[in-house]
């Protein structure tokens, strides 16, 4: 029966996965460039190493630290399409919470429960990373819970299993740089096991074995230029890596919130045990006749040798870094769904055993059984059935409704070739579509390939700023040889080009204008297709060829 339990666990545990993979499908801002990477790699046999896509100011040097995660997507969508990169969001996801219930049963064993109410929460909290579709991020939080279960193993003496972290490392350090974070979760087990009195260097070494590792990718040491670089740069306007405010929205970070409303009264009903336990430690022992401080101090040592620091050390830097920076809320949730799985059980037994009993003593010993079953049933028929029906009645393809697919058909059928000024979330899905008849101003790789410069001109040229006046404006405008403008209508900003002389619109739509210089003789212009589903048919297709 428990292995049956157990089956029907991880269907639920999948088809939850599945459903709230699908429930926002619209295309990532950077699944674009990263196509382009994929493909290139798929016709060259290798990454290019400078910029070949905008005529703003970039880098001599292109790191592309996703390199390999573009080859990935760009052969999934190729070969299987939307269902391809849908079916990866999905598995990424589901293997992140099996990792996260592997971890749990290693610490807290509970063979007979799954607790499925609280891998709810934690895939709620996770979520939050893994929403769009799909950005190469969600490879470092599947290595990144990947290396917690099996530094949990290791701490329980499987030493075989070391060979693992370097060989991920490789994989992980070519799919996205946020293979940093691993090390920094060697680096907590290593200063926690040190704390506890445990020997910290095993973490230490596995360290040593994974740092040269990051060598082996196309652009060797100057990758960790780059990372450095990228580490310690400030990145304004760019939502993700700002502070998280938790109480400006109710639903923001909804699911770690929940986490710690659960783990908060866990963790206070913990500490209250544990203080009760060392009170009558004391007692059995010469607490009467020590003074007060000695007293204090003894419950102190007590405490700090009773703690495992490993959990409070990752547990507190990663909340830190969360709170700092909202793309890192992430690991704090996934070593939450870990480190605060026993506290949570523990908690949940002290409230509702006493309730069980009473309600079981009510009832005759032999219909136990069937009151579980009948409880287990109900629960995971509920949890299937919906999923199933949201899972059937959701569209599973990826969506484009973000973008300015009209607008952008219309400059690839009338062939307006040069240099396309393109806001910064619009960029990477123009280069995708429009490269080699346009260069684009800039697009979704940032740090990687676009000097500094170049961010900020783009972001004062096209979001509307009040506090930026029209001379300088024009200023930071007139910089750059543009060709063609492609302007989001749903931003004020496009009124602001609408009172140039040289530039006149000749298309618009709810979602975007394109101007294009007033010299350029008026003519009969093509007008792109109307129908939706002709852009998600298409939206694989280029003229990208090398």
């Amino acid at each position: 029966i428990n292995k049956i339990n157990k089956i029907i666990f991880f269907i639920a545990l999948f088809l939850l996965s599945f459903m709230f993979s699908i429930t926002k499908n619209t295309a990532d801002l950077d699944l674009w460039h990263r196509m382009a990477v994929g493909k290139i790699f798929s016709q060259l046999g290798n990454v290019v190493y400078h910029d070949i896509f905008t005529y703003f100011p970039s880098k001599p040097l292109w790191v592309d630290h996703e390199w390999l995660s573009g080859v990935v997507f760009y052969n999934l969508g190729i070969f299987f399409g939307d269902y391809g990169i849908l079916f990866l969001k999905v598995l990424i996801l589901f293997s992140i919470l099996v990792l996260i219930y592997k971890t749990n049963q290693l610490i807290y064993p509970e063979p007979y429960k799954q607790r499925i109410s609280w891998y709810f929460v934690t895939l709620i909290a996770v979520l939050l990373g893994i929403a769009a579709t799909l950005r190469c991020q969600v490879f470092t939080y599947l290595f990144f819970t990947l290396w917690i279960y099996v530094l949990e193993r290791v701490r329980r003496g499987e030493n075989r299993l070391i060979w693992i972290f370097p060989v991920t490392t490789l994989i992980w350090a070519n799919m996205h740089a946020g293979f940093f974070a691993g090390f920094g979760l060697l680096i907590f087990y290593a200063a926690g096991e040190l704390l506890n009195r445990k020997n910290p260097w095993k973490y230490i070494g596995i360290l040593a074995l994974c740092l040269p590792v990051t060598l082996l990718n196309p652009y060797g040491i100057k990758y960790w230029h780059y990372l450095i670089e990228a580490i310690t740069m400030p990145r304004p306007f760019i939502t993700e890596w700002e502070s998280l405010k938790p109480f400006e929205s109710f639903y923001k970070v909804i699911g770690t919130k929940m986490q710690i409303v659960l783990l908060m009264p866990a963790l206070i009903y913990q500490l209250l045990i544990n203080y009760r336990l060392y009170l009558m430690a004391m007692k059995e022992s010469k607490w009467q006749s020590q003074g007060r401080l000695n007293k204090f101090g003894s419950l102190f040592m007590k405490f700090f040798h009773s703690v495992d620091w490993v959990e409070i050390i990752a547990l507190s830097v990663t909340l830190y870094l969360g709170i700092k920076h909202l793309r890192h809320i992430v690991f704090f949730s996934i070593l939450a769904g870990i480190f605060g799985y026993k506290y949570f059980v523990i908690l949940m037994d002290a409230i509702f055993n006493k309730l069980k009993d009473k309600f079981y003593s009510l009832i005759p010993e032999d219909k136990h059984d069937v009151i579980c079953f009948t409880k287990f049933a109900l629960t995971y028929s509920f949890i299937i059935n919906v999923c199933l029906i949201m899972i059937t009645s959701t569209p599973h393809v990826i969506n484009l409704s973000f973008y300015p697919t009209k607008a952008v058909e219309f400059i690839k059928l009338n062939k307006l070739e040069g240099n396309l000024l393109v806001p910064f979330n619009w960029g990477s899905y123009a280069m995708w579509k429009l490269y080699p008849q346009n260069l684009i101003s800039i697009d979704g790789r940032y740090e990687e390939t676009y000097k500094n410069e170049a961010y900020m001109d783009v972001s004062t040229i096209t979001f509307y700023n009040k506090k930026c006046d029209m001379t300088k404006w024009k200023e930071t405008f007139y910089k750059y040889r543009h060709d063609i403008l492609l302007i989001n209508k749903e931003n004020e900003v496009h009124e602001k080009f609408r009172k140039l002389k040289e530039w006149k619109p000749i298309y618009e739509d709810k979602k975007a204008v394109v101007f294009i210089p007033y010299s350029t003789p008026d003519k009969k212009w093509l007008q792109p297709n109307k129908d939706e589903k002709y852009y998600i048919k298409t939206k694989y297709e280029n003229n990208i060829n090398f």
